[in-house]
């Protein structure tokens, strides 16, 4: 109340310094999705890739391609049950699917095309909206696992899926489904493909406490 209302007599406007206070209190994921709205405003590629898991938002995206395509599902079910590997084993030997991944958001947000494109996504699965990700409804499902939800403003909602890293929140997947990001966010979806490590589970499931950003 007191920076409020030295704001008020520094001239400043209520709305204007209510969302300073409220960026300055942000704290554990919404501080991380603060944070890459900023990247995103400022054409930023560095410091928002800093905020990214690349490797597990690689084995997230090869799990929803599996997911959402039968013929990929299927050939990953004949694949290891024939022990010859799944889907993301074959991906992963003619496929770098993590440098594909970092390359093309490095390059979506210095240009701003990334942003600009999410804002009108007809489609889920886009979340890379500024203001979207400012104003998520964060799910924390254990002290180093939680899930936001984003709506953008073609009113298309995804899931992102956080996991606490050190002293760092950072963003390891995204789904269209808020199960599916409780199951990125826990690892628990299916194992990463042959050769790389997963981090260690985040912890148990449990009930989730809701926050406004």
């Amino acid at each position: 109340m007191r920076m409020i209302s030295w704001m008020r007599r520094a001239g400043l406007p209520l709305l204007a310094a209510a969302l300073l206070v409220s960026g300055c209190m942000a704290t554990g994921p919404e501080k991380t999705l603060n944070a890459m709205a900023d990247a995103l405003n400022r054409n930023d590629a560095g410091a928002f890739l800093s905020l990214l898991d690349g490797k597990r938002m690689a084995q997230c995206e090869v799990q929803n391609m599996i997911s959402e395509d039968k013929a990929l599902s299927m050939l990953d079910s004949l694949g290891n049950r024939l022990k010859l590997g799944g889907v993301q084993d074959l991906l992963g030997q003619v496929l770098d699917v993590e440098r594909d991944l970092l390359r093309d958001y490095e390059k979506g947000v210095s240009t701003g095309a990334m942003a600009a494109e999410c804002r009108t996504a007809r489609t889920p699965g886009c979340p890379w909206v500024p203001e979207s990700l400012k104003a998520a409804e964060v799910k924390e499902i254990s002290p180093t696992a939680a899930v936001a939800r984003v709506v953008t403003p073609a009113r298309m909602t995804s899931w992102l899926a956080l996991q606490k890293q050190g002293e760092q929140w950072r963003v390891v997947g995204k789904a269209s489904l808020e199960s599916t990001a409780r199951d990125y966010a826990l690892d628990q979806a299916q194992p990463a493909a042959s050769g790389s490590a997963a981090p260690k589970p985040a912890g148990p499931k449990g009930a989730g406490n809701v926050v406004h950003m």
